[in-house]
């Protein structure tokens, strides 16, 4: 029997790099937070680019969030990644540098400032290279944009600070900004135990207005929720 397992398992072992292979790089993106994998950042980022990922509106914050909070956990990789990352079109590389001056990095300001941009964003690009840079947690949800800035830095950390400052948009009183973070919730509640774990042990610390939005959030996702208090 042995003589058979052996080989078996074996195969399996040869098999393994050839399955995690075929995940998809949105994917591998999506689910970062739970295999973390910095050596294969630049390989993915890479695919992201050719698959035409970084030319959605919505995945450009994501992204910038995503590998702003990378290049900050791992600042020793950062001078490699971006040599890797040179052959990108230089929007992509925009991007890029962009994550880097958002995660802190001195390099980045000089970045932005030296890749061309388009006439319609040159202005906004100038504008952001002089402002000192802020961490994404402290970076208040205004927008589409800077909340899907929070939820690219929850996937490449899980940390639940990311989720939670999801919550100050559904209390600004802005209705199209708190329905779009309440549908926000709800969708990545579904697709991430994690982010539902973080809403309900959140619920009965919030003010009464926002549990009512983060249990419509939370029935949203199909998930079952304390009953409120009389």
């Amino acid at each position: 029997m042995k003589t058979l397992v052996l080989p078996f398992l074996a195969g399996l072992a040869l098999a393994a790099p050839a399955l995690r292979a075929e995940v998809s790089a949105p994917a591998w993106l999506e689910t970062y937070y739970l295999n973390p994998q910095p050596q294969a950042l630049a390989a993915r980022v890479q695919a992201l680019s050719r698959e035409g990922f970084l030319e959605r509106p919505g995945n450009v914050p994501l992204t910038i969030g995503f590998l702003a909070t990378v290049f900050a956990q791992h600042p020793a990789r950062v001078d490699a990644w971006l040599q890797e990352l040179r052959s990108l079109p230089e929007n992509h590389q925009r991007l890029v540098a962009a994550a880097l001056w958002q995660a802190g990095d001195a390099r980045g300001e000089a970045l932005l400032l030296r890749l061309r941009a388009p006439a319609a964003v040159r202005d906004e690009v100038r504008r952001l290279a002089t402002i000192p840079a802020q961490l994404i947690a402290d970076t208040a949800v205004l927008s589409p944009s800077s909340m899907n800035l929070q939820w690219g830095a929850f996937l490449a950390s899980g940390d639940e600070r990311y989720v939670t400052r999801i919550f100050d948009a559904i209390g600004r009183n802005e209705p199209a900004l708190g329905a779009g973070a309440q549908m926000a919730l709800a969708r990545n509640a579904a697709a991430h135990p994690r982010v539902l774990a973080i809403c309900l042990a959140q619920l009965e610390r919030q003010p009464s207005e926002m549990q009512g939005a983060l249990r419509a959030a939370l029935r949203e996702a199909g998930a079952v929720t304390p009953a409120p208090r009389g």
